[in-house]
């Protein structure tokens, strides 16, 4: 099964969809008023009748719809390639314009039941609701695009030397040190300084430097140290997992318990360097 579009099967998506139609055909049915839903009378009156009257619409098409969807579709359970996609909006639109069709003659006293108007009157209900359902699909395709990563994540093989040391230092003769990979944890910006997060006896510690960031990244010539905020570096290494959404994605690290924001910025580049070393998809 294709899941790019496996909301297209679920329940909400079905019933928010049947709902878009009914309540936008209704809206679209009394804003054109004057240009064709009452026989193209410009100066017909809205009434309270009259807006009962095509508010039979709603309920219609929403029904017409959950049949479609609920009963239907039921036929093609697990289909969800794009190609279906576009094959099934298609036949909605003739089904819920073939639909929409019997209700208007049954409103008019069958004033129009001739079978050469079925063809302009769907082509009519389609250009209509294509809003609707298009903006349900791109609604619920976003929020798929934006569906929250919780995964653990794991070293892959042995891309990473973890008995190597990271040499760093800042402006100060003192401020230098050396840690294993094994050991480093992440760095974190602090005004002039930097924290850096380690492991000294299985004991999660810190070590200040005197530094910009951006200068000792620049200066560090490890891959697999990765800048993921203007304030933050980590060391893939010791990632444990991430989670959050394209929007506030988190890093959270082995041995403490923070969680490491990911910014716009750098989130690019983290998630290729993360699929680089960590098994992550």
């Amino acid at each position: 099964m294709d899941t790019t579009h496996a909301f297209f099967l679920t329940r909400r998506y079905k019933w928010i969809l049947s709902l878009a139609n009914g309540i936008f055909l209704y809206l679209f049915l009394i804003a054109f008023l004057p240009f064709g839903v009452n026989n193209y009378d410009p100066y017909h009156e809205y009434t309270a009748s009259f807006l009962l009257e095509i508010g039979i619409f709603i309920p219609v098409t929403i029904v017409l719809t959950l049949i479609n969807e609920f009963g239907v579709k039921a036929f093609f359970k697990g289909r969800t390639s794009l190609n279906f996609v576009i094959g099934w909006t298609a036949w909605s639109l003739i089904f819920l314009g073939l639909g929409v069709f019997l209700t208007y003659n049954i409103l008019g006293n069958w004033h129009d039941w001739k079978l050469t108007s079925v063809p302009g009157f769907i082509r009519d209900i389609s250009a209509v609701l294509l809003f609707p359902m298009g903006g349900t699909y791109f609604y619920f395709r976003y929020k798929k695009l934006q569906e929250k990563y919780d995964s653990v994540l794991t070293n892959i093989g042995a891309t990473i030397d973890n008995t190597q040391m990271i040499h760093f230092s800042g402006e100060g003769a003192k401020d230098k040190i050396s840690i294993s990979v094994s050991d480093f944890i992440y760095a974190q910006a602090q005004d002039n300084y930097i924290e850096l997060f380690y492991l000294k006896n299985q004991t999660p510690s810190k070590f200040l430097i005197r530094s910009s960031l951006g200068r000792m990244y620049g200066s560090l010539e490890y891959d697999f140290l990765v800048r993921c905020h203007r304030s933050y570096l980590v060391n893939l290494f010791n990632v444990h997992s991430i989670k959050g959404g394209l929007n506030d994605l988190r890093i959270t690290m082995s041995y403490i318990d923070t969680e490491i924001p990911v910014s716009k910025t750098f989130a690019d580049d983290t998630l290729e360097s993360l699929r680089k070393y960590k098994r992550f998809q």
